[in-house]
């Protein structure tokens, strides 16, 4: 089941992204009044070499110190070839940031939509490695019967894998979502042979004469489990297919093995449903869009609080990951008033823990402890309901 956690951690993938493409927005601004203070190659004046360096270097500072919204020194002047220039490129930072923005929620929305299809993909790779089970005891049957183990057909007429092939609800989910394995028949075969007829409980099952119900049970579990999000090999694959294979590894594994936990041996298939990824989504949907677009919107506002009270480092110095989980925090602690100080501050800990530096975990308690009181001994912090609940 989708929990905040997770949305919390897809957001602050989303932020990261949005930070590297402003940042590559920002590089191809300064790429543009670099171009634009290029010798005029057709002029028959010859060029001011000094000139047209000056201000290239007027409009670039121009430029950067209003993607940074810093204050210039009033000392400070600019051409008016260059700050015109310099607004031409700060327009199309401002476009580019924007289109960005826009692609990256809808897509960051999708991605948590889609972390059902991972359960489905588990499911439907689960059918595959029982399907070619059935072809290898066939083939082996047929070319070497004294040598067929008591059990080589238990994998193809396992129970809860039938369940799930018997599901209307899953093939119809399977086919909407054009999720098969029939493509990836080489890999299927290597996986069988190479990693699940390797396992020694495997074996042991291959070796069991009629398997009960909770046999066939506990080595489905087992191969969800140990096998399937669980071995280097078939890990790789699904990275190389999903950059965020490794954040939703767990949520798929968890809907997984809750599935099967549940099944009963005389349920009706049709009675299995594809889970629901989260109990009330369009309230955390909410939550998951306001703490990206906000978090960006403070963007500035929170790097000057983070900064103020990190003084002994300069806040680009500090890792990125930092920088938005803190700055994820502060959005949070400010604008959702159901969700405790504490709550807030305990999340963004373990998102360091498991994110960011190993030093970050203590460095991102501390500010936050530090901001935390701040903004309450300043009445910001409004909280109302599960809210108020251990905020001292």
């Amino acid at each position: 089941m989708l929990n905040r956690r997770s949305l919390r951690v897809k957001a602050m993938q989303t932020l990261f992204a949005y930070n590297q493409c402003t940042e590559a927005n920002s590089n191809l601004g300064l790429a543009q009044i670099k171009e634009a203070f290029q010798p005029d190659l057709n002029s028959m004046e010859a060029p001011d070499h000094d000139k047209l360096k000056s201000d290239m270097e007027q409009a670039s500072k121009f430029f950067l110190s209003r993607v940074s919204a810093t204050e210039l020194k009033e000392s400070e002047s600019f051409s008016k070839e260059a700050q015109k220039v310099a607004g031409e490129a700060f327009k199309e930072y401002q476009t580019r940031s924007k289109e960005d923005f826009k692609h990256l929620s809808r897509q960051m929305v999708s991605d948590a939509e889609a972390l059902v299809n991972r359960f489905l993909e588990a499911i439907s790779l689960l059918i595959a490695f029982s399907d070619f089970s059935l072809k290898e005891a066939q083939k082996k049957e047929k070319m070497t019967p004294e040598r067929l183990l008591v059990g080589d057909f238990n994998f193809s007429k396992n129970k809860v894998i039938q369940f799930f092939r018997d599901s209307s609800k899953i093939q119809v989910a399977l086919i909407k979502k054009n999720i098969s394995w029939e493509e990836e028949e080489d890999n299927i075969k290597s996986w069988y042979r190479e990693i699940i007829k390797k396992d020694d409980f495997f074996d042991q099952y291959r070796n069991k004469a009629n398997p009960d119900y909770k046999l066939d049970k506990d080595i489905v579990d087992h191969i969800v489990k140990q096998i399937i999000f669980k071995n280097e090999l078939i890990l790789t694959y699904f990275e190389e297919r999903d950059i965020f294979w490794k954040e939703d590894k767990a949520i798929a594994r968890s809907l997984v093995t809750r599935c099967i936990r549940d099944l009963e041996e005389k349920v009706d298939p049709k009675s299995i449903r594809v889970p629901d990824f989260s109990n009330n989504w369009e309230e955390d949907k909410v939550f998951f869009e306001d703490i990206f677009r906000l978090t960006i919107d403070h963007d500035k506002e929170y790097g000057k609080m983070i900064a103020s009270k990190t003084k002994n480092w300069e806040i680009d110095r500090l890792a990125i990951t930092d920088q938005i989980i803190l700055k994820m925090a502060i959005t949070e602690m400010l604008n959702f008033a159901s969700i405790p100080l504490k709550v807030t501050i305990n999340e963004y800990i373990e998102l360091s823990k498991n994110y960011s530096t190993p030093k970050s975990k203590q460095f991102v308690n501390g500010v936050l402890d530090v901001i935390s009181g701040e903004l309450q001994s300043e009445g910001r912090v409004k909280k109302s309901g599960r809210g108020l609940m251990d905020n001292k």
